[in-house]
C-alpha cells in the first residue's frame, strides 16, 4: 500500500502537470541526493521522491493512485482485507484521536548513597546533563525575526492535500506549517541546548539498590513542540562494613571471644542507628542468632521496620606465645568431659566404629 501522500512528497498538487511533477522531482533529488546531502534524513528522502515520482509520472499508475489512495498497490493487486481495515481504523481513529505531540527522551541518573542515608531518607542535590528548548527560538530551531516561512506544500496547515483517508502531517514541513529558512543562532536550528541541570531528589526511607526515582518532565526535550521526557534516578546502596541487608532485615556477623561465650558477658552491638547492648548468656554456642526487632530498614510506602540479626561467631585465637599455650593446656586439662558432651559423643561413636571394624 502507499503509506505517503505522493503529491505531498512532492510537493505538488493533484492537478499538476507532469512538466510540473519531473520539475519538482528533479530539484527534490538534487537537494536529497546522499552524494550531495550528509543529513541523517537525506538517504530516506531520497528513496521516498523517488518512489512518489515512479508513481507519478507514469499515466497508468497515476490514474490508479488517485482513485485507490492509500489503497494504492504498486503490483497493482487489490488490497488485502486486512490493509482496508488498517486504514479505516486510523481514519476512524484519527478523527476522534487528538493529535499526539513528540515527547523527549527519557534519561536515567545513578545515584550512590550510603545504608545510614537510606535508613533515614533524605534530599539529594544532583547535577544532570541534559537538553531543553532553547530560550532563544522558544524550540522550533528558528530565528525569532525572520526565520520562518509558511511551508508552500501545505499551505501552513501542517497537513497534506491528499484525498480525505490520506490525510497526514505534512512531508516537507513535518505538520509544522512552517519551514525553518534561518536557522537560530543559538541552538543553530535544533530547537533545543545542552545545560547542567541542579536537580533535588527526594530519596525515601528505605529504597535498596536497582530501584528507580522518577522526575517527571526532567529528561531531554523533544525537537520542535512537546514534552520533555521523564529522568528515572537509579538508586545504588554501597556495601557497608558491618551490616548485610536481606531486604528489610539487617544481619550483622557479632565475633565473640570463648571466655565470652561459655562466661556470658554484656556486649555492645551496632544498629543502624547507633548501638545498644545485648547479653550473652553462658553457653551461647556459636552461629546461634539473637534477634531485635524493629531495628532494621524502614520499609518504603509503608510503616513499621525490619529486624536486626545478630550471629554469634566464634573467634579462635591465632598465633599463641608460649605462655598462653600453656595457660590454655591447663585449662584443658582442669576442665572434665562432661563439659564438652558433644565431642565426648563424637569420640564414642568413632571408638565403637574403630573395635567394629577391628573385629
Amino acid at each position: 500500500m502507499a503509506h505517503r501522500d505522493y503529491y505531498n512528497v512532492l510537493g505538488v498538487g493533484r492537478r499538476s502537470s507532469q512538466d510540473e511533477i519531473k520539475r519538482a522531482y528533479r530539484a527534490l533529488a538534487m537537494r536529497f541526493h546522499p552524494d550531495r546531502n550528509s543529513e541523517p534524513e537525506a538517504e530516506q528522502r531520497f528513496k521516498d521522491v523517488t518512489e512518489a515520482y515512479t508513481v507519478l509520472s507514469d499515466p497508468e499508475q497515476r490514474s490508479r493512485y488517485d482513485r485507490l489512495g492509500p489503497l494504492y498497490t504498486p503490483d497493482g493487486r487489490p488490497p488485502k482485507p486486512e490493509d482496508v481495515n488498517e486504514v479505516i481504523g486510523s481514519f476512524f481513529g484519527g478523527m476522534f484521536r487528538r493529535k499526539t505531540q513528540d515527547r523527549g527522551t527519557d534519561l536515567r541518573y545513578t545515584v550512590s548513597l550510603t545504608l545510614e542515608e537510606v535508613a533515614t531518607g533524605l534530599d539529594r542535590p544532583i547535577v544532570v546533563p541534559r537538553r531543553v528548548h532553547c530560550h532563544h527560538c522558544g524550540g522550533d530551531g528558528a530565528e525569532p525575526e525572520g526565520g520562518r516561512a509558511i511551508c508552500e506544500p501545505c499551505g501552513g496547515t501542517g497537513r497534506s492535500s491528499g484525498a480525505r483517508l490520506f490525510r497526514t502531517s505534512c512531508y516537507h514541513c513535518d505538520g509544522q506549517g512552517f519551514t525553518v529558512v534561518k536557522p537560530c543562532n543559538t541552538c543553530d536550528g535544533d530547537g533545543r541546548i545542552s545545560i547542567e541541570d541542579s536537580l533535588v531528589v527526594k530519596v525515601p526511607k528505605g529504597v535498596a539498590t536497582g530501584q528507580k526515582l522518577k522526575l517527571s518532565g526532567k529528561g531531554d526535550a523533544p525537537t520542535g513542540s512537546g514534552e520533555a521526557g521523564d529522568l528515572f534516578v537509579i538508586v545504588n546502596v554501597a556495601e557497608h562494613t558491618l551490616f548485610r541487608r536481606r531486604g528489610d532485615d539487617l544481619l550483622v556477623e557479632l565475633p565473640l571471644t570463648f571466655s565470652e561465650v561459655a562466661t556470658g558477658a554484656d556486649v555492645v552491638v551496632p544498629t543502624i542507628e547507633g548501638q545498644t547492648t545485648i547479653r550473652i548468656a553462658p553457653g551461647t554456642p556459636s552461629g546461634k542468632i539473637f534477634r531485635l526487632a524493629g531495628r532494621g530498614m524502614p520499609k518504603v510506602g509503608r510503616s513499621g521496620r525490619g529486624d536486626l540479626h545478630l550471629q554469634v561467631m566464634l573467634e579462635v585465637p591465632t598465633e599463641l606465645s608460649n605462655s598462653e599455650r600453656e595457660a590454655l593446656a591447663g585449662w584443658a586439662r582442669a576442665l572434665s568431659a562432661s563439659r564438652h558432651p558433644l565431642r565426648a559423643a563424637f569420640d564414642e561413636v568413632v571408638r565403637i566404629r574403630s573395635s567394629v571394624e577391628a573385629s
